[in-house]
C-alpha cells in the first residue's frame, strides 16, 4: 500500500512533463477515475448487492449523482450533440473529480499517513529539493521557457505551463501537511514549496497561498476550525490580489471579445432561457463541446469570440462556473454548490480526527475554489490527484478510529 502511494506521488507530480515523452499518459486521469465503476461493484458483491448506508456514508454523493442525472435529462431533451458519443464522455469530465475522491478512499483504504509520516517525508524533501535547484538554475541561466509578470520571469520550470506548477506545488504541499505532526523540520520545506508556489506570479497562486497560509494559522496555532465566515473575511485581500486580472477580463473594454467575460454572461442567459435544466452536457464551455463544436455558440453569437471561434477553441474550457450553469442549468448549478457545502462539512469533520488531516484536505479544496474561478478546476486534469488525496484523507478516519477501539 505504501509503495503504490509513493508510486502515484511521484506520478502525479511528474505526470505533466511526461506527457511531453508519452502523450499517451494524458489519458491517465481518465483511467484512474474509471477504476470507481469496478472497485463499486466489487464492493456490491461484497455486500450481497445490498447498498450499505452507515456513519462512515458522506452525503455529497447524492448531489453529485443528481447532477449527473439532470445533466444527462437536459442532454436527452434538446439533443444539441449525440448522446453517445460528446454527452457522456463529458458527463464523465464533470463527475471525475468525485470518482476520484471515491477511488482515493478505496484504493488506500488500509494506508495510514501517520505510520509512514517519516518514510513519505523523505520523498516530499526530494521533490523540494529538484524544484528549487531547477529554480535557482533556471534564475540564472533561463533553461525552461516562460514570461515575464511584472517584469519578472513567472517559474514554471519543466510544467507545460505555470498552472501545472502551482497545483503540483498544493499536491505536494497537502501531503506534507497531512504528515506534519509526525515529522520534524516541515516548516521549512512547507516556506520552500509556497515560495515557489508564489514564484509563477499568478493570481490563483497567490490566493492559495493565503488560504493555506490562514488554513495552517487557524489549525495549529488557534486550534479553531476555518469556518465559511473565516475566509469571507479574506475575501476581499483575495480580491485585491486578483484585481488586476479580474478588470481585464471582466471590466476593461475587452469584453466584447473576452471569452471569460462572454461566457459567464451568456451562461445567465441560458440558465433563463433553458430553466432550470441547462443546454446539456457536452454543448457549453465544456473541452467536448469545443471538440466537437456545439450548436449553442451559433445560437449565442459566440462563433466571433477570440478562443470560441469553430476554427480556434482554445479558451472554450477555459471556465468552470459558466460551463456548470450553461449545460446544468440552476437545478445542476444548485445540486455541485451543495455536493460542495457537504464535503467542505465532511472535511469538517476531519478536525476531530487529526488536525493535520483538517488542514491538507482544507488546502486542497480552497485551492480548487479559487483556481474555479479562472480555469475548469474541478474538471480540468489537476483535480483527480488532489482528489484522490482528499479520499485517502477523509478515509484516515477510519482507520483512526479502527485503531483506538482495538
Amino acid at each position: 500500500m505504501y509503495w503504490l502511494f509513493i508510486f502515484c506521488f511521484y506520478f502525479f507530480v511528474f505526470k505533466d512533463p511526461i506527457e511531453h515523452i508519452i502523450p499517451a499518459i494524458s489519458y491517465s486521469d481518465e483511467l484512474i477515475t474509471l477504476m470507481a465503476f469496478p472497485i463499486f461493484l466489487i464492493k456490491l458483491k461484497r455486500y450481497h448487492y445490498k447498498i450499505r448506508i452507515g456513519k462512515w456514508k458522506i452525503a455529497y454523493g447524492r448531489f453529485v449523482i443528481l447532477f449527473f442525472i439532470l445533466g444527462l435529462f437536459a442532454s436527452v431533451i434538446y439533443k444539441f450533440q449525440d448522446f453517445v458519443k460528446i454527452a457522456l464522455p463529458d458527463s464523465f469530465l464533470c463527475i471525475k473529480f468525485w470518482l476520484a475522491i471515491y477511488v482515493g478512499k478505496n484504493i488506500f483504504e488500509g494506508l495510514s499517513l501517520a505510520y509512514y509520516g517519516e518514510r513519505i517525508y523523505r520523498h516530499i524533501k526530494i521533490i523540494s529539493c529538484i524544484y528549487l535547484i531547477l529554480f535557482v538554475l533556471d534564475q540564472l541561466l533561463h533553461i525552461f521557457p516562460t514570461n515575464l509578470r511584472y517584469g519578472m520571469r513567472s517559474t514554471q520550470l519543466m510544467y507545460s505551463q505555470p498552472t501545472a506548477f502551482v497545483a503540483c506545488n498544493v499536491f505536494i504541499i497537502m501531503v506534507l501537511l497531512s504528515i506534519k505532526d509526525t515529522v520534524r523540520g516541515s516548516m521549512k520545506w512547507l516556506l520552500i514549496l509556497l515560495f515557489l508556489t508564489c514564484s509563477t506570479l499568478r493570481s490563483k497562486a497567490f490566493g492559495a497561498v493565503i488560504a493555506i497560509l490562514m488554513i495552517y494559522y487557524f489549525a495549529f496555532y488557534r486550534k479553531k476550525k476555518v469556518e465559511i465566515k473565516t475566509f469571507i473575511i479574506f475575501l476581499p485581500l483575495i480580491v485585491a490580489i486578483a484585481w488586476d486580472q479580474i478588470e481585464y477580463y471582466f471590466f476593461s473594454p475587452i469584453q466584447s471579445d473576452s471569452a471569460r467575460y462572454q461566457l459567464l454572461v451568456k451562461a445567465i442567459d441560458i440558465a433563463k432561457d433553458f430553466f432550470p435544466f441547462g443546454t446539456g452536457f457536452g454543448t457549453y464551455a465544456s473541452y467536448y463541446s469545443g471538440a466537437y463544436y456545439s450548436p449553442v455558440y451559433a445560437l449565442y453569437d459566440l462563433t466571433n469570440i477570440n478562443g470560441l471561434r469553430p476554427e480556434n477553441t482554445s479558451f472554450v474550457s477555459d471556465s468552470f462556473w459558466p460551463m456548470i450553469l450553461g449545460q446544468t442549468g440552476v437545478f445542476g448549478l444548485a445540486s455541485y454548490c451543495i455536493a460542495l457545502i457537504l464535503l467542505f462539512m465532511a472535511i469538517q469533520k476531519l478536525r476531530g480526527v487529526r488536525l493535520t488531516y483538517y488542514a491538507a484536505a482544507l488546502s486542497g479544496f480552497c485551492y480548487l475554489l479559487i483556481s474555479s474561478m479562472a480555469e475548469s478546476a474541478f474538471v480540468h486534469p489537476i483535480a483527480v490527484p488532489i482528489g484522490v488525496l482528499i479520499g485517502v484523507l477523509i478515509n484516515q478516519k477510519r482507520i483512526v478510529y479502527k485503531k483506538e477501539n482495538e
